[in-house]
């Protein structure tokens, strides 16, 4: 995928102000500017030679030649990049010295590079290479407009309209904001929608009329949520509009008054592209837009245009602006492109008639079986990215084999649909990564290569990667925002086969690491690879020897099931010469190893942008990683061996991220650290054995995440937290002084949006809960209070219920909320902002009860329709699901809950049927029901919309696995089925049978089950008659005496069975 950093060479490091400042410093601008023209000429062809080298050994060394020379000129460019600068120390003699020789030698490597790059483009030409137009120049030169004009099928009708509509509202004026048009598609499938809006949105920036008529045209490639990029977004407006570098500018307002100084009355048009947003609150949407419009865009004269391109199916519907909806490309221009992507460039006969007939019936067919089909409502017919995968397929096929191929292609179920096939091809693949933005393509790669698909316990590190890679703001403190994100633009973490991206076993001889390869995972275990590895504790030897020396990303990878058993990789030491050798890294992940100590050879490793030795037995730092200049997130979480910080870590002026989490052995934090201004997030939870932290952290104006939960030995925080006012998450120990004593501190912290608050029963009166203040923190989205009892049943008898109320009363937060934690409160009422009809919890998204023992209600929750997981455990005084927790209103009910756990409840034991006609529980996904022992009625109505429902049951729920449970008849819509340490099971509860749809049963430490019985070869999913069935899988784990099977349960294509951990059945 060298193709991917080459855009991103090309688009985003050539262009960007920092790149432009270095090199005049350098004098190097002319020189670097020689070899673009061969880089776009690559880029040109590179689609090609990457389908063409599977199959073409000649092309396949062209590649890896190209991979190598690519990944060389970022190398370079990012040392450019790295370069201190004059302002470092400009009347140091030293420093100019060093300057004129860093000179000389880049002006030596540019040279260099440029004859490689001729050579590689006189190869690609005598190996007839075909030339992809729209990739061979800048999309923002003038001469593009041409090239529109040559490649785009079936789109200036849409053009024409756009521009009609500008011209209609040039003159009007909207109190000094610009005029609004969105263009989105009516498609939900992100990796169809390649609908051409950024295509389209090009053709109007060059369009003759938009060049004559504005005075300022501004292209910004979003590619995230507007609330992430903002400052990003207008700091590139405020350099297009006077020509300079305004990367120097930290605040809106220093932009805003820079852009309306320079812009005056002139008219501009800012095109943000490709804007993604996850927030599915309507308000929420127009408050990001808004706030853009405020900050940034009352600027300009009359006729001044924003135009959005979208990648929701949705618009923003911001006021006064038009929408545009981009429909699929007609009939007859989507056949031209299928016709056009195979033959045009390629070694077809386009002279044979009946290949030329059988393609366009072929096409035809494709678009009429496309025209019928939706996903979630939405037609599929018109994708231009469909289209040029049919093309490409048929492009790259010999003739004699193309009825076979549309015979694959056109084949499908109703598992596999008609466009599935296509999707799955590896041409598709390789397009709509090419069609992604370059921020967007290199998340996926990214996330290929941790294979975020099977490893959810990665999320964060990968996250903290791309946060180093500048891929992703700072935001690491709203994990829950950047799953919503990545879900929202569907990355397809499946593994893409690539020289660049690798993947392999580890092992020291056994695997080939290509010359161009740039980032390499390396896994302990992988069901993906078959093969032994020669060695599983050692780095392969490739990485030492100087043959594989561009390596930018190197991870060590352990597989989650083994890490959820504690294991860890074998490796112990890291060779010397493997730093050495790898001077490039900016990324090194080695956590779950067991390397005790680093080789001081890691001060070669420059360029280091993040290091990751949680969970190793590492004891101390080398004095030398306090060089590593550019490093931005060091990761020590669970080093149990990690005794001290070194003083040296103030030399890590760039430091943005600091995890000690758990590191046991530490005491103190030096003075030192104080000075990292630029540090974000630290975070020490669970340092037990930690005494105190630094006086003067209030200096470290940067920091947003402070975490300080399970420091069990930490006596006070240091004063002048509340002018920590950029802290947006503060979770905190019960400390020796009481909550009282930094209320005011916490008055301050008016930015939080993650506060947890512990040991609440220290608050003396409703006074104190008042102070806090937390009404007024309106950024705030997740709330934990958490009140704590040395001794439970001392609560139960506590007379102190009333000023629990009150306290609880009067912590009531903002309107903003989206979490809700409540741990150990004794109150016996809930307070009255919790009550829906008041719409005080209107945004929640999950909601945690925990340990409420007196509380004599159940929450009105059922009105609030962004309510996604809801979890109630111990609360012992409630009986029944009663209408109080559906909460009053009409239509839908719990509209968007996908997660609801009832846990400890020991009295509880009828869920009765709602009142109302409304649906209940329409896309509830899970139901988890834990030790419930007196649980035996369930009425709750099986949904119309609802798809499938995962049932787990835990522990002691007795009477739900007896003939006395009522209900097995309304849970029809249970596909999976989990039973979990129920101690009393001995047979399956016969109510099964009424799991029509069931297709996975689970069966986990249920140490008095004797055997199946014969029924469960009768379910209903079973039956041999039924269409459309899928197979039914049978999961037995740990039940110690299990003892017979039936012989009806034999294993076949349509029953699996999988047991593990029964003795007595030998397995």
């Amino acid at each position: 995928m060298a193709g991917v950093d080459l855009r991103h060479i090309l688009l985003d490091l050539l262009p960007s102000s920092d790149m432009t400042k270095r090199c005049r410093e350098l004098g190097i601008q002319h020189h670097l500017e020689k070899i673009i023209p061969d880089l776009w000429a690559i880029n040109a062809v590179i689609r090609d030679a990457t389908i063409r080298a599977r199959t073409q050994p000649n092309v396949d060394m062209w590649m890896a030649d190209a991979g190598a020379a690519i990944a060389d000129v970022q190398n370079l460019l990012d040392r450019i990049l790295e370069w201190p600068g004059r302002a470092a120390a400009p009347s140091n003699p030293l420093l100019r010295s060093f300057r004129v020789a860093f000179r000389l030698s880049i002006l030596h490597e540019l040279k260099e590079m440029g004859l490689r790059l001729k050579e590689l483009v006189l190869w690609g030409s005598a190996l007839d290479l075909r030339k992809e137009m729209m990739d061979a120049m800048d999309p923002c030169d003038e001469e593009y407009l041409y090239v529109l004009g040559e490649e785009v099928e079936g789109r200036d009708e849409d053009r024409d309209n756009i521009i009609e509509i500008l011209q209609q509202n040039q003159s009007s004026s909207n109190n000094g904001e610009p005029f609004v048009i969105e263009i989105h598609d009516e498609w939900s499938v992100r990796s169809l929608s390649s609908t051409g809006k950024t295509t389209l949105a090009r053709m109007i920036y060059h369009h003759p009329w938009v060049r004559q008529h504005f005075h300022h045209r501004i292209w910004v490639d979003v590619s995230f949520d507007l609330s992430w990029d903002q400052l990003s977004i207008g700091r590139e407006f405020a350099r297009c509009i006077t020509g300079e570098s305004c990367d120097h500018l930290q605040s809106h307002q220093a932009i805003w008054l820079l852009v309306n100084e320079r812009l005056g009355q002139r008219r501009y048009l800012l095109i943000l592209n490709d804007i993604l947003y996850y927030d599915d609150r309507e308000e929420g949407l127009k408050d990001k837009w808004d706030q853009l419009k405020h900050n940034l865009l009352h600027v300009g004269g009359i006729g001044s245009t924003v135009i959005i391109t979208t990648n929701h199916m949705q618009p923003i519907h911001i006021f006064g602006s038009r929408e545009y909806l981009l429909h699929g490309l007609s009939e007859d221009s989507w056949i031209k492109l299928v016709m056009r992507d195979t033959f045009i460039g390629s070694a077809q006969d386009k002279e044979n008639t009946c290949t030329i007939n059988f393609l366009l019936q072929f096409a035809e067919q494709q678009y009429q079986t496309l025209k019928g089909e939706t996903i979630s409502g939405k037609k599929l017919d018109g994708s231009p990215l469909l289209a040029k995968t049919l093309g490409s397929i048929f492009r790259y096929t010999e003739v004699s084999r193309w009825q076979e191929v549309a015979y694959d292609l056109s084949s499908y179920s109703d598992v596999w649909r008609p466009y599935s096939n296509v999707r799955h091809h590896q041409h598709f693949k390789l397009m709509s990564l090419q069609n992604l933005s370059t921020k967007l393509a290199r998340l996926r790669l990214y996330g290929s290569l941790c294979n975020l698909d099977r490893s959810n316990y990665s999320m964060e590190d990968y996250m903290h990667m791309m946060i180093a890679e500048d891929l992703m703001p700072q935001q690491s403190f709203d994990a829950e925002k950047m799953y919503r994100l990545i879900r929202e633009i569907e990355l397809e973490f499946s593994t893409l086969d690539s020289d660049y991206y690798m993947r392999t076993r580890i092992g020291q001889d056994s695997i080939r690491i290509p010359k161009q390869c740039c980032h390499l995972c390396l896994v302990d275990y992988d069901s993906n690879f078959d093969f032994d590895s020669d060695d599983a504790s050692t780095f392969p030897t490739a990485l030492s020897a100087g043959v594989i020396k561009r390596l930018r990303t190197l991870i060590l990878q352990t597989a989650e099931e083994f890490l959820k058993e504690g294991e860890k990789c074998q490796i112990t030491e890291i060779p010397s010469a493997m730093f050495t050798n790898l001077i490039h890294l900016r990324i090194l992940h080695l956590s779950h190893c067991r390397i005790q100590r680093l080789p001081n050879t890691i001060a070669k490793l420059i360029s280091l942008r993040y290091l990751d030795l949680s969970y190793t037995e590492i004891q101390a730092l080398p004095k030398y990683i306090f060089n590593l200049q550019n490093l931005k997130i060091l990761k020590l979480t669970h080093c149990e061996k990690f005794q001290k910080l070194s003083k040296s870590i103030h030399k890590l002026k760039n430091l943005l991220i600091l995890k000690l989490a758990y590191c046991q052995k530490l005491q103190m934090l030096p003075e030192s650290i104080i000075t990292l201004t630029n540090l974000q997030e630290l975070d020490v939870e669970g340092c037990q054995w930690l005494v105190k932290l630094p006086e003067g952290l209030d200096s470290m104006k940067k920091l947003t995440i402070l975490n300080v939960e399970k420091c069990v030995s930490l006596t006070r925080l240091p004063h002048g937290i509340g002018q920590l006012t950029n802290l947006q998450k503060l979770l905190m120990h019960a400390i020796t002084d009481s909550l009282t004593s930094i209320i005011l501190e916490l008055q301050s912290l008016t930015n939080l949006k993650e506060l947890r608050l512990k040991k609440l029963d220290g608050l003396s009166s409703a006074e104190d809960a008042r102070a806090l203040k937390l009404k007024d923190k309106i950024f705030l989205k997740c709330l934990a209070l958490c009140w704590e009892w040395c001794d439970m049943e001392v609560a139960l008898v506590s007379d102190a219920t009333l000023l629990h109320e009150q306290v609880l009363e009067d912590l009531q937060p903002n309107l903003a909320l989206e979490k809700l934690e409540i741990i150990s409160y004794m109150g016996k009422k809930l307070p009255s902002w919790m009550a829906c009809k008041e719409g005080n919890l209107r945004h929640l998204r999950e909601i945690k009860l925990v340990n409420l023992r007196k509380c004599e209600r159940l929450p009105p929750l059922g009105q609030l329709s962004y309510l996604k997981t809801v979890e109630i455990s111990g609360m012992d005084s409630i009986s029944a699901v009663d209408d109080a927790f559906y909460g009053d209103g009409n239509g839908d009910t719990f509209p968007r809950l996908e997660t609801l756990i009832f846990s400890e409840m020991p009295l509880l034991e009828r869920w009765p049927k709602a009142k109302g006609e409304g649906d209940v529980f329409p896309v509830l996904r899970t139901l988890i029901l834990i030790q419930c022992p007196k649980f035996k009625e369930l009425h709750v109505r099986p949904s119309t919309t609802r798809e499938f429902l995962i049932l787990e049951l835990w522990l002691n729920n007795d009477k739900l696995l007896t003939s006395e449970f009522v209900g097995w008849q309304n849970l029809k819509d249970v596909r999976v089925l989990e039973i979990t340490g129920c101690e009393e099971l001995r047979c399956l509860p016969q109510g099964i049978k009424y799991l029509k749809n069931l297709s996975d049963l689970y069966i986990i430490r249920c140490n008095n089950l004797i055997s199946f019985p014969d029924w469960l070869a009768e379910l209903p999913s079973l039956d041999p008659w039924e269409e459309h069935r899928i197979p039914f899988d049978l999961i037995v784990r740990d039940c110690a005496m299990l003892s017979f099977i039936p012989e009806r349960l034999k294993p076949s294509p349509h029953f699996r069975m999988n047991i593990k951990g029964c003795p007595k059945l030998g397995v």
